[in-house]
């Protein structure tokens, strides 16, 4: 009988936790979150960065594509919905997307979808109308203004300026389309 009470006792001195392993265990915790905390920092300035490398990079596929073609391309800026586009105008004077010839897919970035938490949060076209629109490039490269349906308006006299979530900004000056990331 002495012995079943003897177990007993053991069994149930087994089914719980001493206050010494919970304390140890809440410590381990605290120190799991204090070192995770500073990398999800390091997460967003990751993604803005990458939003910026690939919004700068769509402005160089425009610019490359026009010197090649001799056709106008642009980059579509929608500020509602944070969606960059490769646009074009085909010989027909008209605007359309262009289509990349690996995947046959739109040159479309969503940055809402690709990015998480980055948006832009302005642009101002090279003829100083803010608000969504197109940065166009002639067969030199030379960023331009053009009309709703495609027809050539003027070089731009003033610099073209997107603004990142980031507070960054990318900068396509007058005349050159030379670029800037500030």
């Amino acid at each position: 009988m002495k012995r079943e009470q003897a177990k007993s006792r053991c069994i149930s001195k087994q089914n719980g936790f001493t206050l010494l392993e919970l304390m140890i265990v809440v410590v381990i915790m605290v120190i799991i979150s204090v070192s995770v905390l500073p990398a999800m920092g390091n997460i967003r300035t990751m993604r803005e960065g990458a939003a910026r490398d690939d919004l700068v990079r769509m402005i160089e596929v425009a610019k490359g594509r026009s010197v090649a073609s001799g056709m106008p391309y642009g980059l579509e800026v929608n500020l509602s919905t944070h969606v960059i586009r490769l646009v074009q105008v085909n010989s027909l004077g008209e605007t359309e997307i262009t289509y990349d010839p690996l995947t046959n897919g739109e040159r479309t970035i969503d940055l809402s979808i690709v990015y998480p938490g980055v948006t832009i949060l302005s642009m101002i076209n090279g003829d100083g109308d803010s608000g969504s629109g197109t940065i166009w490039f002639d067969y030199e490269a030379t960023p331009h203004t053009r009309n709703d349906s495609g027809a050539f308006v003027s070089l731009n006299s003033e610099s073209a300026t997107i603004t990142l979530s980031s507070r960054e900004q990318i900068i396509v000056y007058p005349y050159s389309g030379a670029m800037e990331v500030q």
